[in-house]
């Protein structure tokens, strides 16, 4: 064929000028050519004040702008004003406002009384609500960890580890992090800050309690506790228990002439000089570190907040070190050099991080570095400091990222990245520590303490950015969680602090994250598991369309600009999965929330005190009923919630407390009989109406087997036995077989921690989410096997074999029967598959295989049926994107690629043009 000139030089112009347009449209100012429209619309809408706050506040590059995933750059916009990945100061207010009494303050006398009525429960028999040693199952999540402050090494065993968890207690790893143990699971508190070996006695440990950072007065930690068996077992200190003094110890260290204990607390420095029996105070003051010469015992340095000082007679007394008279109420960490005792380093949290040296032992320093801004503007919460023990020029600043410099500190390279976790290391770093067999040259490990648990450096020469990092989470379960919400085939979904909003299959190694920074309440659609949905902090409610792969924001500026509660109620109408509704000052609801963009309307008012909505609750047999409380303690009702504007009552009763309302539980099978729990360290936040809240009556038991004055923050009613009632407080887990009449501790479940949520995944499986050890799941009758999930396997190869993930099985009858549809299954896991009927019991381990489809993108659906219930395995075949190769992650540019080539074929192919 032959085409005319004037033709090819219309297409050639033709092909230039759109090339033109698409790469000048795609043109975005700090990141040139972007095809991504998600990012290309965000970056055009950018300004310079912005994103100079996104490089200085959130420890992020102008590369970073262009590489990180859009959930987190969209995420580090949002949280410009909410300073770090996370919330701990907002996370620290809203649980405290949990814990206050009617009068704004805490009850000390009721908090003391908790503890002295645990141990009483331990000693006592109890009637568990169907609840046995066997029922409980600890799901993780083993690959997240948690806000860690504390690591030590045993000075006998370097594989040896210890960590302590802010909210979940003290672990130990007897293979360099391989997989952890907790340590003393119902110790008295588990909110370990410090934690250090005697110097002379390496049987003898010693842990600090209570995370005392925070710019406001948090609930107290108990002291000091001491190990004579290497952390094996722990008893209080007695001096630090009810010690005003102790109520936060936020850093321990030992000297080694004579085993001096010296703690810096809340309150001031205390040394003690007989294990603990008697302690003196010889500064008063808030502090946050000290550290003993490592060469002269006499001699130490202490950060607080009134300045950096030093002492020369073993710590009697403090003198305020010289340089930094301008500098006062921040946090200072600091550090000796090990390789000349003279030097000394500060960390100081004073314009966005400034690095301070003092060459005479921590009596004068001098700056040598500020701008860098490594600390944000949140160094009052992480600040950590390292300096190698062999060469003084090497040093280790952390904020939210890591930096590291080789030249004593005059310039830094950044080494982490925290939004690439866990291939680099987590955000917000606490505590650094050198592997006890550090020399610089064949081993250099670091460990690093994190909101993400611990990491590990096998060659800090080697790590930067994603290369050079190892996660040690193994099954190290300290994850703080808000919620949890089950799907109905045993899918998990929950909301976490600091460690987003995650979801579980079933391997508990193997928790996802669906949306990044703080998690809040959660819920999942009860037909199809697909649908999954949290929050981010004030209600920025999230929907997963795709089971937990990715989620997208969901909610309205009315809503958010509601003055929500930090972490804010939503539930799904159990119902019509189609409704949803949320609380701020306001009731909000969404009648379509599955559709593309969810429409909102408010249904209730704000009230009279304009007080917050903190827990709503709905039949399972009336969507016209609506239980909604608040912060103040009041309770409304509304009979006709379906009407466009319903009509709501006052049901607080005279004798219900007023103070915050943290649950509304509705039984199953009755409408008008519900239970209410409130915040507070008072005898009476449990209440119960059996008339629709006309009347209430209070539940927290008889003298013998009344529930600890603690906030209550989870009631579940079980399915069938409705007499059976369980309760999460402060302190753990409770049920009553006699429907709230008297009370029992679980002593098998969760450890010593608080309870969030109580949840069924069915007629029989209580799951549980602690505020620090992860997710436990309990089957309440072993009548029926533990929920659990066969995850789906995509983008599988045609025509292949697909097998399932191994899978225990507990609680079974003797010999259920087992049947499959369209697969076989293998009994014990041997490799012989069979599609006959048979028979399993507990104990026996169960796999499934199937051949997947033979046509690109078609699911194979695999049934498994155990008794009467029923699961399923799915394989979908990869899909066919030979007809799409111009949508994939280049954009546009294979398209004006192949554009291009077009018009040079043509011309290629023209021999003889016709003028």
């Amino acid at each position: 064929m032959l085409v005319s000139k004037g033709i090819i030089t219309k297409l050639m112009i033709t092909s230039v000028l759109a090339t033109i347009g698409i790469f000048y449209y795609n043109q975005t100012p700090y990141c040139g050519i972007v095809f991504d429209s998600a990012r290309r619309d965000i970056l055009k809408t950018l300004s310079l004040d912005t994103v100079e706050q996104l490089l200085d506040k959130r420890s992020l590059t102008f590369p970073a702008l262009c590489q990180m995933p859009i959930s987190k750059l969209k995420r580090s916009l949002t949280k410009l004003a909410m300073p770090k990945p996370d919330n701990p100061g907002e996370a620290k207010a809203f649980r405290h406002l949990q814990r206050l009494s009617q009068d704004n303050e805490i009850n000390i006398g009721q908090l003391q009384k908790v503890q002295a009525q645990m141990r009483n429960f331990r000693r006592q028999n109890y009637a568990d609500a169907g609840i046995n040693a066997m029922s409980w199952q600890a799901l993780g999540p083993g690959n997240v960890g948690g806000r860690i402050r504390s690591i030590t090494f045993d000075p006998d065993n370097s594989a040896h580890i210890y960590v302590g968890s802010v909210s979940g207690g003290i672990w130990s790893s007897q293979n360099s992090g391989n997989n952890w143990q907790p340590l003393d699971d119902f110790m008295a508190n588990l909110s370990v800050s410090s934690l250090i070996f005697d110097a002379n006695d390496h049987n003898v440990m010693y842990a600090g309690t209570g995370e005392g950072i925070f710019n406001m007065d948090q609930i107290r930690g108990l002291g000091i506790f001491k190990s004579n068996n290497k952390g094996q077992t722990w008893s209080s200190v007695l001096s630090t228990q009810n010690n005003t003094d102790f109520y936060w110890v936020n850093r321990l260290t030992s000297r080694r002439n004579n085993s001096a204990v010296i703690a810096a607390t809340h309150t001031g420095i205390f040394t003690s000089n007989d294990g603990g029996l008697n302690w003196n105070n010889s500064y008063l003051g808030r502090s946050n570190d000290v550290d003993v010469n490592p060469d002269d015992d006499d001699k130490l340095i202490a950060g607080t907040w009134g300045g950096l000082l030093y002492s020369q007679d073993g710590g009697l007394n403090w003198s305020l070190a010289q340089g930094l008279s301008h500098i006062n109420n921040v946090r200072i960490e600091t550090a000796y050099a090990y390789s000349n005792a003279n030097i000394v380093f500060a960390s100081v949290d004073y314009n966005s991080g400034e690095l301070w040296k003092s060459s005479d032992g921590g009596q004068s320093y001098q700056l040598i570095n500020t701008g860098l801004s490594y600390l944000g503007v949140q160094g009052w919460y992480d600040n950590a400091l390292w300096v190698d023990p062999l060469n003084e020029n090497h040093i280790i600043v952390g904020g939210i990222d890591l930096w590291r410099s080789i030249d004593g500190g005059i310039s830094f390279n950044k080494i982490s990245t925290w939004w690439q976790a866990p291939r680099s290391a987590h955000a917000d770093h606490h505590f650094i520590i050198h592997h006890p067999d550090y020399d610089g040259v064949n081993n250099q490990r670091l460990f690093f303490a994190n909101d993400g648990g611990i990491y590990e450096t096998p060659d800090i020469s080697l790590a930067k950015g994603s290369t050079g990092w190892k996660e040690l989470n193994n099954n190290l379960s300290i994850t703080q969680f808000y919620s949890v919400a089950v799907s109905h085939h045993g899918k998990l979904i929950g909301g976490t602090q600091d460690n987003g909003t995650l979801v579980y299959t079933g391997d508990s190694e193997n928790w996802t994250d669906t949306y990044g920074g703080d998690g809040g309440f959660s819920a999942a659609d009860p037909v199809d598991d697909n649908y999954l949905y949290g929050e981010y902090v004030y209600l920025r409610l999230h929907r997963s369309s795709n089971g937990g792969i990715s989620s997208e924001s969901i909610y309205t500026n009315d809503m958010i600009n509601d003055s929500p509660n930090f972490i804010a109620p939503f539930i799904l109408d159990p119902n019509n999965p189609d409704r949803m509704l949320a609380g701020s000052r306001q009731l909000w609801l969404s009648a379509n929330i599955k559709a593309v963009t969810p429409t909102w309307r408010s249904i209730k008012p704000i009230t009279a005190n304009q007080s917050p909505i903190s827990a709503i609750a709905i039949p399972t047999s009336d969507s016209n009923i609506i239980y909604i409380g608040h912060n103040d303690g009041s309770i409304f009702k509304t009979n006709n919630a379906m009407a466009e504007q319903p009509e709501w009552n006052n049901i607080s009763g005279a004798n219900l407390p007023q103070r915050y309302l943290t649950r509304i539980t509705v039984n199953p099978v009755n409408k008008n009989i519900l239970f209410v729990s409130f915040g507070g360290y008072e005898d009476d936040n449990l209440w119960q109406s059996t008339d629709g809240g006309i009347s209430w009556n209070n539940s927290t038991g008889s003298e013998s087997g009344s529930l600890p004055p603690a906030p209550i923050r989870a009631i579940a009613i079980h399915p069938i036995e409705h007499n059976h009632i369980y309760i999460g407080n402060e302190v753990g887990i409770f049920t009553s077989h006699d429907n709230g009449d008297s009370w029992s501790l679980e002593h098998h479940g969760p450890a010593n921690v608080s309870i969030d949520e109580l949840t069924w995944g069915d007629n029989s499986m209580l799951y549980a989410a602690t505020h620090g050890r992860g997710v436990f799941s309990a089957n309440t009758n072993l009548t029926i096997p533990n929920a659990f999930y066969f995850p789906d396997k995509l983008d599988v190869a045609l025509n292949s074999i697909i097998e399932s993930e191994e899978k225990v099985i507990r609680g079974l009858a003797e010999n259920t029967p087992i049947t499959i549809v369209n697969g076989e299954y293998s009994k014990n896991c041997t490799g012989d598959y069979t599609n006959t009927n048979g028979y399993i019991n507990n104990g026996d381990t169960l796999c499934l295989k199937h051949t997947s489809a033979n046509v690109h993108g078609v699911k194979v659906i695999t049934e498994l049926k155990l008794g009467t219930l029923l699961f399923t395995f799915q394989s979908q075949t990869v899909i066919n994107n030979a007809s799409n190769v111009s949508a994939n992650k280049s954009g546009g540019s294979l398209g004006i690629i192949s554009l291009i080539l077009f018009t040079i074929t043509l011309v290629l192919k023209t021999k003889n043009p016709v003028n």
